[in-house]
């Protein structure tokens, strides 16, 4: 009902009332008196409409119920304004929850700050990083968390507004912190965990510098012999000399940028398919390997191969032989002469397994969970003596990760290591070509033969 509505019903009710008290006074002989007998009868009753109107407009939620329809439309109406309030406000509080639960999601936290530091709001994150609480909304953000750089970031001193601190509650991690002014009264400071982001770029730039490092030994002996020839004027006798001089150095450049590039290759490929994938067999994979691992050797080591010849693995060849074949020569490298390698590939009850043990120096326990970084490598007596990039075991972690796999070890000092993977049983496959008298598939050697010449440098 209109406010028209509403004005036509209240004067017709007037006017039936005025012409009520006129039929009254004419019958009662006093028009007065039959007059204001009607409007006090209008007037109370119109009072005891306004005091039920008064009580439940003290909590509009219902319907009013008077009996009277000008009252009544009129309860209509604000009832109706009510309703909509209540439901624009509940979309409010939702939409205020939701916002609240998704800052409360993102990792980087978040302050926002009054003139003089005190904490107005915050989400989750900048808990977390920062250690605040509940009762620290109106602290000032400097008292609860004492690092000079804080109190430089809101003064305005730090170039491009960003600081890094230790964290408050783990010194260990390190937290970058970006102010942002919102008005002339408030800022946000944007809290972010950059201790990853640091170790990153720090294995960066050891990276470059052992890359350079180990580009700059070979090439000093490359240039040192080609400055000495050009001011000599050697004669051929001195060139045959100094030739073989020249090869070492040479190969040992070529097998790093050639590991550098299957590393670039492994970790910027996407994860092998059916289609990138082949039935590969190992164990004539492993007699290649073991052959070769023999020749580097030249005799001074026992190498011992055990491998299943039915067992097969699902997997791209050039990167398992690439991998297989560095944890072989590994262990060659690392152990003394006369000692005693095996080489197992076997079923096991989490699946196909790959071992190499060896009887060597063993692995103090700090450098196992580094010995796949890039360029690390463990300062032992004679451990160089036969070369290596560094690369090798890098290599073999991403390779395993590819195959859904991780290079475990086990090592004690003076004892020898056991490097082995396990692949998931989805991947194994079974040989059902007629084997040799030697345990191999008829016609695997040409399979070997092709993953060799295919394989990237195994130099570890």
């Amino acid at each position: 009902m209109t406010a028209r509505d509403l004005a036509r019903a209240y004067s017709g009710l007037a006017t039936a009332g005025l012409a009520a008290a006129a039929l009254v006074g004419w019958l009662s002989g006093s028009f007065a008196w039959g007059v204001a007998a009607a409007l006090a009868a209008f007037i109370a009753w119109h009072a005891i409409q306004f005091r039920r109107f008064a009580r439940w407009s003290r909590r509009p939620l219902g319907r009013l119920r008077t009996g009277d329809a000008v009252w009544e439309a009129l309860a209509d109406r604000l009832h109706r304004a009510v309703g909509l309030s209540r439901g624009r406000s509940r979309a409010l509080v939702a939409t205020l929850r939701r916002l609240r639960t998704t800052t409360d999601t993102i990792p980087d936290g978040w302050v926002i700050l009054r003139t003089g530091g005190e904490i107005e709001d915050y989400n989750r994150g900048a808990r977390d990083r920062l250690g605040l609480s509940a009762s620290d909304h109106g602290q000032n953000l400097v008292a609860l968390v004492r690092d000079p750089g804080i109190v430089s970031l809101l003064r305005g001193e730090v170039e491009s507004d960003i600081v890094e601190i230790a964290a408050p509650a783990d010194e260990t991690r390190r937290i970058e912190l970006r102010r942002i002014a919102i008005d002339a009264e408030r800022a946000l400071v944007m809290a972010r965990d950059v201790t990853e982001l640091n170790r990153l770029l720090t294995m960066r730039q050891d990276f470059v510098a052992n890359v350079s490092h180990e580009l700059r030994t070979p090439l000093t002996v490359i240039v040192g012999y080609l400055e000495e020839l050009d001011e000599d004027n050697p004669d051929f006798e001195t060139l045959r000399e100094v030739l073989p001089k020249l090869t070492p150095p040479a190969r040992r450049m070529r097998a790093l940028v050639d590991d550098l590039l299957t590393l670039t290759r492994l970790e910027s490929a996407p994860l092998p398919s059916d289609e990138t994938t082949e039935d590969i067999d190992v164990a004539l994979m492993l007699n290649t390997i073991v052959a070769e691992a023999r020749q580097l050797s030249a005799g001074v080591h026992r190498i011992v191969l055990h491998a299943e010849s039915d067992l097969h693995l699902r997997g791209v060849s050039t990167e398992l032989y690439s991998a297989f074949n560095n944890l072989v020569t590994n262990a060659v490298r690392y152990s003394p002469d006369g000692g005693t390698i095996d080489v197992r590939w076997h079923r096991s009850a989490a699946g196909p397994r790959f071992e190499v043990e060896d009887r060597g120096m063993g692995i103090a326990p700090e450098h196992l969970t580094r010995i796949t970084e890039r360029f690390y490598r463990i300062d032992l007596a004679g451990a160089r003596v036969r070369g290596g990039t560094g690369l090798g075991l890098a290599i073999v972690k991403h390779v395993l990760r590819r195959h859904r796999s991780v290079l475990q070890v086990e090592s004690e000092l003076a004892r020898g290591s056991l490097f082995y993977c396990v692949f998931d049983p989805d991947r194994a496959g079974e040989d059902d070509a007629p084997v040799s008298a030697t345990g191999s598939p008829e016609g695997a050697t040409r399979t070997a033969a092709a993953a060799s010449s295919r394989s990237p440098s195994a130099e570890a």
